[in-house]
Formats: structure tokens, sequence, C-alpha cells
């Protein structure tokens, strides 16, 4: 199963992919509807760093917990596109029961603009539970695109942050 977006960001490459690397950004862009939290005693950290795995734990709405898992980017290009991907995964709860692959690519519109790429692929343990949370994971990605099209134009100007 999958969800993604295609979509068109008010903001340079570089703005959205730094932006990307924000764990600020990653926590704006889901809630409500998914809470993530870091299990580090510090914290999150400023920027997601490639090849060091961070502990986070999500809730759906705040209030129902979804489990543990961690974010583990990597950083690289497909033929000159940068892509970000998360090769985390699911310790405990829902995550604990989904493998997961989710990339991230920016390319540079002709407007100065950047389309954006994002797609979570899954499959969970049981299939079924997959299927049936696939409107759930429907709906979030439908908020994230609302969130970054809002968001996006702050990123032009305030490198690193999430507003």
């Amino acid at each position: 199963m999958h969800v993604g977006l295609r979509i068109v960001l008010d903001a340079p490459v570089d703005a959205v992919r730094d932006a990307l690397l924000s764990p600020a950004v990653m926590v704006a862009v889901t809630k409500p509807f998914l809470v993530y939290r870091s299990r580090d005693p510090d914290g999150f950290p400023a920027r997601w760093v490639p090849g060091e795995p961070h502990p986070i734990t999500a809730s759906a709405l705040g209030v129902v917990p979804s489990g543990d898992t961690h974010v583990d980017i990597d950083l690289y290009e497909v033929q000159g596109v940068p892509v970000q991907r998360d090769n985390g995964g699911g310790v405990s709860g829902l995550f604990g029961r989904m493998d997961m692959q989710h990339r991230m690519a920016v390319r540079p519109t002709a407007d100065g603009r950047t389309l954006f790429v994002d797609r979570l692929s899954y499959r969970m343990r049981p299939a079924a539970l997959g299927v049936a949370l696939w409107p759930g994971m429907w709906v979030i990605w439908q908020w994230r695109a609302f969130r970054m099209r809002a968001l996006a134009p702050h990123w032009r100007r305030h490198r690193h942050a999430a507003a």
C-alpha cells in the first residue's frame, strides 16, 4: 500500500530540502492528526543527521498511541534529483507491525518554486490492517500537503524553521 503527494511548493529547492531536515517541520505537517515526540531525553535534534537514527513515538490525535519508531535519514540523488529517504523502522505498536519506505524528492520548477514528491509505501502485518489504516493515512497525507503549502513560503525566509 502507499500514499503520496506530487505538489508544487512556493519556495526554492534549497529551502524545501533544508526544511525537510528539520524535525520541527515533520511535527508541524502532521499535527494534530499524528503527533510525534522524541524518545531521546534531550528531545529532538535541531536537524536530522544522516546516519544518526533518532527514536520517536507517535500518537493519533495526540492521545491514541501508535507506537515507537525511529527516523534514520539518508540523502542521495537520482539523475540529479535530491532525494531524502527515511530508513527508520517500527519498534512497537502499529509501527512495529509496519514495514515502510518513505522517500521525498524535490525538483525546481521553471518559476523558482519546488515540485515536491512524497511517497510512503508500507506493508502491515496482518495485511488487512494495512487496508483498514489506508483511509487514515490518506487523510494525514492530504493534511501534509495542506500544511506544506502553507509553510513553504516561510521556509524561503526562515531557514530551519517549521513556520
